[in-house]
Parts: structure tokens; C-alpha cells; sequence
């Protein structure tokens, strides 16, 4: 049996300014920096063996600071970057809000209408999740590994294995930063979701 344990890179510059990243990077805030160190607890908590990174740096700094001094190996994975928001990077909700109403509408609550600029649509990244997670089962038939990524592409990875589909599935609250989402694999197509946005090996780290 392969666990699947996902998270989001922690708090950056650019969260607290409500701008969208996308491919490009804003650095780790304070905050930030602690919840990378947090995941050190749940890597522990959880046994977790390998873990898969996004190569953006906000997401390979949270992994380095989950992996702490442990042996585990970090693998980056291009698949597992955030989606491409082309000519929306940068910018705030409300920039894009008010030159695109209609797209900004769709893209947050009928992703099946919403029309890339220059990035990627939500099935392109969708394709390039499920690619990154049919590489992870098949290297990995059992034990324990953790995949660092972003908001957007976290639920992609979650929707895979989910029953309501990925349109349904984005309506979900957005997980806290640095949580874990868990999935038991049950073969190359299945798997059970057991966590979503877990964030008890907080506590964990708080008490020691």
C-alpha cells in the first residue's frame, strides 16, 4: 500500500499580498519559513520515506525544511509546478478582477469555461498532475512519500483520486499552508482520500 501525503509550500510574499504566482516566485515569508519547518514534524509523524517537489523555489525551500536532517531523498518534479497564469503572474485579484471580469468569475468558480492567457488551462495541468502521480505509484508500490506542491496543482493531485471529479472537487475550501492531504493508493487509478488540510503535526511540533 503507497501513502500519499500532499502539501503546499508555505506562506510567501506574495500570498499576503493576494497576487497570483503561477510559475514565477515571490521568497518565503517568517511565517513561511516556519511552516516549512513544521512539515519537519509530519515527515517524522508520518514515516515518510521520498519526498517530490515542484522545482519553484518557495515549494524546494518548504521540502528542504521538511526533510530537516533526516536522510530522505527530495526528487524535483516540473509536473508538480504551480498552473501556468501566464499574463496574470504578478498580479493582484483585483488587477485581473477588474480587466477580467468574466475569465477572473470562471476561473474561480466554472474552471471549464476558463480561457488561458499565455498559461495553461485547467486541463493542461490537470494532464501534467496526473503524469506526475502515474511516475510517483509506479516508482513507489508502497511505503510512505510526500509531495510538496501549490494550491491550484494540490487539488489536482487530490481530485485524481476523487469520485466528484475536479470541478467539483475545486469548489472545496483552499488547505492551509503546510497542512497534509493524505490519499491510501490502492492501484495505479485508485485510491481512498483519508486527510484533507490536516494540520495536527502543528501540535506535534508546538508541544516539544
Amino acid at each position: 500500500m503507497l501513502n500519499l501525503y500532499i502539501t503546499r509550500h508555505g506562506e510567501t510574499k506574495w500570498n499576503t499580498e493576494g497576487r497570483l504566482q503561477g510559475w514565477m516566485n515571490s521568497p518565503l515569508t517568517e511565517k513561511g519559513i516556519l511552516q516549512g519547518q513544521k512539515l519537519n514534524q509530519a515527515v517524522k509523524m508520518y514515516d515518510i520515506q521520498k519526498i517530490y517537489s515542484s522545482p519553484s523555489e518557495r515549494a524546494l525551500k518548504t521540502a528542504i525544511s521538511a526533510k530537516g536532517k533526516l536522510g530522505v531523498e527530495i526528487e524535483l518534479m516540473d509536473e508538480l509546478k504551480e498552473m501556468n497564469m501566464g499574463q496574470w503572474e504578478g498580479k493582484t485579484l483585483e488587477q485581473i478582477k477588474e480587466k477580467e471580469p468574466e475569465n477572473f468569475e470562471n476561473y474561480w468558480l466554472r474552471p471549464h469555461l476558463f480561457v488561458k492567457n499565455t498559461g495553461e488551462n485547467f486541463d493542461e495541468m490537470l494532464a501534467r498532475t496526473k503524469r506526475a502521480l502515474d511516475k510517483i505509484v509506479q516508482e513507489n508500490p508502497e511505503g510512505n512519500v510526500l509531495i510538496v506542491t501549490h494550491g491550484v496543482t494540490l487539488k489536482a493531485v487530490m481530485s485524481h483520486y476523487s469520485s466528484e471529479g475536479f470541478i467539483e472537487f475545486w469548489t472545496k475550501p483552499v488547505v492551509e499552508q503546510a497542512s497534509i492531504s493524505m490519499v491510501r493508493v490502492k492501484d495505479q487509478e485508485k485510491g481512498e482520500i483519508l486527510l484533507y488540510g490536516d494540520t495536527r503535526h502543528f501540535d506535534e511540533m508546538e508541544m516539544k
